[in-house]
Formats: structure tokens, sequence, C-alpha cells
């Protein structure tokens, strides 16, 4: 669950377009931008500066505001002179709106700035030219621009204070302040990709329903009707009706941060695994509530003391790198596990299924030893390095939030037997066959040691072919593996590593035959793992 502004789009705001509703030309909008001014929390801090140069702080549509007024001839530094500041109230999400009381030349002013339709339920704005704004507002909040409103009330005297209530105010409408944000470059490839990797993502914002929509539909999460509710459907819905549309629905506008939070939890009741992004400090309940909270470097102290992740760049495509390497690394400790258990199985076949068939054993403890600390060691530790070869994969949900899934099991029980039983089955049959016992014993140390260093590298993806990548760019396993034959070599040529181990030289047949042991181990993991990619075993 990702909000729009700066995570989506690029934070860039700047202003679209002035609309006025009371009176046309340049004095118009002069009044409206000199109004919605009143509004601002931001600094300039080098005013004397050319607007140009300014250096400025505060929020990002703020800001835009005051570069954006500079054009029409009206400076936010010159805004003020003369005028005093008497109450305000900031902009909430439950209110969707500021308010200011200013007072100059004696007289005093309510300012109201934010969502139109809501300031309009203050005004006296007749029915007609209601119409006309809400026409004005959708036209271009569907063209994917944040549009806010601009009403006032003018008082003959002094008032110290904002009224309590704000229903009987009968304010004036000034008109439309319209602003653009870029989306990221990468923001819509990004959501792509996330979806094929089994991700979904709902965009979740108090902004209006077009301009959300917009944003959607430019990202490709928004292809017909339907998939769009605002946070006044939510109210009206229960919730088996929202849950039946829980499923379509990619965007929530006009959300409150309980509304936020009611839907954190019945993504969690529903059984998905929730992230959800915020920046300020009523975003915290949600935050806290999902099972991964994400804030952004530009929020605020308290959302990021509630959120489990910082992205420190307020980028989407960060999330994405976020959810690869933590699925990178739950990979690779996959990939280490059925690496280890598949060789432990090979020791239980091995030496069990002597004890129990009363041959001698085909490996002794020493060789075991040997096994165990070079040939499985080092390509284990590479193993944990391996840098990603699938990525974010193309995992199932219900599939990525399990970690002994169906493939870990059939790789460890399944294939792990199997070819732990061919291995053990090949040793009776060369004994039974008349050769040398010390020779068989040697070649099933020479496989055993060797077959699980080659399968190392078939090992680097559960998902992909061996054949769709490179099987020696991981440059540690490549080495850890080299290291193992080599000193497996060493154990069967070296007169006094054989004393040590019990084992003799095998002649170029034999040798042939613990490559053939290994080839065919590999061959039967590619088998499972093109059957699971098939789908002929799910």
């Amino acid at each position: 669950m990702t909000d729009k502004t700066g995570t989506l789009t690029e934070a860039k705001m700047e202003l679209a377009g002035v609309v006025c509703h009371d009176g046309q030309g340049a004095d118009a909008e002069k009044n409206i931008l000199k109004n919605a001014l009143f509004n601002v929390d931001a600094i300039v801090e080098n005013p004397k500066d050319e607007p140009e140069k300014w250096e400025t702080a505060g929020k990002p549509l703020e800001v835009a505001l005051i570069r954006g007024a500079v054009k029409f001839g009206v400076k936010f530094t010159e805004n003020f002179a003369g005028v005093e500041t008497l109450d305000r109230i900031s902009f909430t999400s439950e209110n969707k709106f500021s308010v200011s009381l200013i007072h100059a030349a004696g007289s005093s002013r309510l300012v109201f700035f934010g969502a139109p339709e809501v300031i309009l339920q203050y005004t006296d704005t007749k029915n007609e030219e209601r119409k006309t704004i809400t026409a004005d507002l959708e036209r271009r909040a569907y063209a994917g621009e944040r549009v806010l409103g601009v009403a006032i009330k003018d008082y003959p005297v002094r008032a110290e204070k904002i009224p309590s209530e704000f229903k009987n105010l009968h304010l004036k409408f000034l008109g439309l302040l319209s602003f653009r944000d870029p989306i990221r470059p990468g923001a819509g490839a990004a959501i792509r990709k996330m979806g094929e990797a089994g991700v979904r993502t709902v965009i979740v914002t108090g902004d209006h329903q077009g301009t959300a929509e917009a944003v959607a539909r430019n990202l490709g999460l928004v292809d017909g009707k339907g998939a769009v509710l605002t946070g006044h459907d939510l109210k009206y819905l229960s919730k088996e009706e929202l849950w039946s549309r829980a499923e379509e629905v990619t965007v929530y506008a006009r959300v409150t941060p309980e509304d936020k939070l009611m839907l954190t939890r019945m993504y969690q009741e529903k059984g998905a695994v929730v992230a959800v992004t915020g920046d300020g400090i009523n975003d915290a309940p949600a935050l806290e509530a999902a099972d991964i909270g994400v804030a952004v470097g530009s929020g605020t102290d308290v959302a990021k003391s509630a959120a489990d992740l910082v992205i420190l760049d307020d980028n989407f495509e960060t999330i994405i790198a976020a959810v690869e390497e933590g699925r990178r690394i739950l990979d690779n400790i996959k990939k280490v596990i059925v690496y280890l258990l598949s060789n432990s199985f090979d020791e239980l076949f091995l030496i069990g299924g002597a004890l129990v068939t009363g041959v001698a054993l085909p490996l002794n403890a020493l060789q075991i030893l040997f096994v165990n600390f070079f040939s499985d060691s080092f390509p284990a530790v590479a193993l944990a390095f391996e840098e990603g070869i699938d990525g974010l994969g193309k995992k199932p949900r219900e599939v990525a939030k399990k970690f002994f899934d169906r493939e870990l099991r059939f790789l460890v029980l399944i294939v792990g037997v199997s070819t732990s039983a061919f291995l053990f089955a090949l040793y009776l049959y060369l004994l039974g066959s008349g050769f040398d016992e010390k020779l068989v014993r040697t070649f099933t140390f020479a496989s055993f040691a060797s077959y699980t260093l080659f399968l190392s590298f078939s090992m680097r993806s559960l998902e992909k072919s061996i054949f769709n990548y490179n099987p020696f760019s991981n440059k540690y396993l490549t080495l850890g593996a080299g290291f193992g034959i080599f000193l497996t070599g060493l154990a069967v040529y070296l007169p006094w590593l054989q004393e040590v181990l019990d084992t003799v030289a095998l002649p170029s047949l034999w040798i042939l035959g613990v490559l053939g042991v290994g080839f065919l181990n590999i061959l039967a993991v590619e088998a499972a793992k093109w059957a699971f990619r098939k789908k002929i075993i799910k």
C-alpha cells in the first residue's frame, strides 16, 4: 500500500494553472495566489536574492506555490507586509484544508486552502457555479493534476479567533490552483516487475479521485472501471462488500489515516503480508500495524520511528530493491539448506544402507569428515553470497510466504533420496561384480566428494535452468568448488593421503565414472526444476 506524492512521483511540484471563479484577468489570479500564500508554512532562506535563486524549505506543494506565484508577479516575501496572522489551523487529513485568520488595515479575513469539494460546502456558491467549479476540478484532476481551492470571508473588524464551526460561514469561493508532479520514470516498470513477482501494489492517497486515478492509469494499475474507491465509499460499504471488491481495487483516494489503518488490517485479515508507506504523524498507526512499515526519508520523525524500514530517497524503485534483496537472502538460505541436506541424505543412505545390508562401509570416518569439511563447506559458504540470479523471481504470493515450500521439500526429500539411493545401488553393484573393495570404496568416496561440488553450480538457482545463466559467474563458488576438487584429487592420488584416508589411485575409466555420477545428479536437479517451471509438479 503506497502513497503517491514523492514515492510514485518525483516530488517536483510546479504550479500548472490558476482558474478564477471570482472575477477574471491578472488581478483575479493574483488575488487567489496572494490569499493561498497566507496558508503556506514554508520559508525562504535568502529572501533578498532574486526569486530564481531562492533557497526554500517546506512541503513540495507549498514550495511550488511560492515559486509559481512569482511568475504571476506575486512574491511570497512581500505578501505578508503589513499583515498580521492572528490564528491558524494547519492542514489535516480529516479536514483536508488549512485555515488562516489574518488582519490588515483594520479588517480581518479568513482564508481556506485545500480540497475544493470540501471547501465548497462552506460557501454561498450557487448550483450553476458549483457545477462549473466541479467540472473544472474534475477536468484537471483526471489530467493528473493536484487541484486545491481557495475561499475567503472578510470581517470589517478585528477577529481574534477562527470560528469553531464552519457550516454558516458563507465563504466566497475565489478559484482553483492546480499543480503537476511528474511520475517517476521507472515507477511503472517497477510496479510491473513487482506484479510479476507476486507482489500487488495498491495506491492509498488523500488526493482527489481523478488525480489518483490518472496517476494509476499512467502506471498501468488501472485499465478499466471499478478499480477506484474513495474515503466516502468506505464509509458506506459493509465489511462484506469491501472484502468482495478488495481484489479489484487498486486505488483508494481521499482517504484518512483511519481509513489507511482499516485497509491495512483488512488485507491482513485476508491473509496478505502488508507493507505500508507513509510520511506523516497520522500515518504512524498504519505503519505500526503493517507487517512492514516503510517510512520515506522526507517524512516526520514519528513516522520513521513507527516504521521498520526508511527509504532515504523516497523512491518506489528503492522499495523494489529492498524486496529483491530480501528475496535474494531467502533464496540463498534455501539453496544452502537444499545443498547441505542433500549431502546429509547421501551419508545416511551410504552408511545406513551398508549397515542394513551387511556389506563393508563405503566410507570411513576420516573420509566423511574430509567431505564435510572440504567438499561441502566451501560451496555452501559461496552459495550464501550468490548475487541473485533469479532477481525477484515469479513466485505466487501463497508460495512466497512459505519457507519450506513444495519445491524445497521435493529437492531435499525426492531428489536427495533418489540420488543417494542411486550411489548406494552403484556401490552394491560394483562390489557384487567382483571389483577390488578398496577400489570401489575409493570410487564411492571420490564420487561422493566431487558430485556435490558439481551439484553446487546447479543449485545457484532453484528456478532457472543451468543453461540460462553462466554457472561460473559466482567467483567464490568457482574457487570453492575448484579447491574442493583439487583436494579430492590429492586425497586419491597423493601417497601419504592415500595412507591416511585409505584410498587408492583411480584408473582413467573410473574417473569418467565419477564425472558421470556428478552429471546424473545435475540432470536430476535440473529435471526437478523443469517440472516445477512447467507446473508438472505443483
